[in-house]
């Protein structure tokens, strides 16, 4: 491009395409205003510097024109697809719809317990993958420890007080107490000082998803500001 074409586009072209966009474009989903008028720049920039190698001159108006309304069809800088179900364009066509995951269902809404897209999309069983490590880690764990320790650790995953070992293992609580210790430096040693913190980390999935949530929800308030 050459220095007379940019100094166009910048003069003359992106300040009516800002105009033009941030009046006439419809957001769709979470587009970003900024967003949508950097992509029509860069699409005016594009059609730029096609008219200009094949020779052909063209004002400001019309690449402003064309470029705005290419960015309200559903193109973007990065390209145009009618087969992407996220791309604007398959949007506006009417041809797929994204839904928020915390919409709640139809029914729902004024129930006191709301069952929201998310609760029925996401699989409450843990990950196979995950469950072949578990019994990896826990099979020489559970390998080493004595039948005393081992009825502990059985009381400990039913959530039963350790007050009901004492008449079938004949020790008293402070006894149990001292195996349940001795548990606890066991499973420190096989699975890591940062076990707690492992076991209460959430799936990788779910923290994409609430930084996608977070994400649009910065969006929301600028757009609002």
């Amino acid at each position: 491009m050459t220095p007379q074409s940019a100094e166009l586009l910048v003069q003359e072209i992106a300040p009516r395409i800002r105009s033009s966009v941030s009046n006439y474009v419809p957001q769709v989903g979470a587009d970003d205003i900024r967003e949508l008028v950097q992509d029509g720049i860069a699409i005016a920039a594009t059609l730029l510097a096609s008219a200009e190698a094949r020779g052909k001159k063209v004002s400001a108006g019309n690449v402003s024109y064309f470029a705005s309304k290419l960015v309200k069809q559903g193109r973007r800088s990065y390209g145009q697809s009618r087969t992407d179900v996220m791309s604007p364009g398959t949007q506006i066509t009417g041809r797929s719809r994204v839904m928020s995951l915390d919409e709640p269902l139809a029914g729902e809404a004024e129930s006191d317990d709301i069952m929201c897209l998310h609760d029925v999309l996401a699989a409450r069983s843990a990950d196979p993958s995950q469950e072949a490590a578990k019994r990896l880690d826990w099979t020489p764990l559970v390998a080493s420890l004595d039948s005393r320790v081992r009825e502990v650790l059985v009381c400990l995953i039913e959530g039963v007080e350790l007050t009901t070992l004492v008449p079938k293992l004949k020790r008293s609580r402070s006894a149990l107490q001292t195996d349940k210790e001795r548990l606890a430096k066991l499973v420190w040693e096989h699975l890591g000082a940062d076990i707690l913190t492992e076991v209460q980390r959430l799936p990788q999935w779910r923290d994409n998803l609430v930084a996608s949530r977070e994400k649009m929800a910065c969006r929301y308030e600028r757009q609002t500001a």
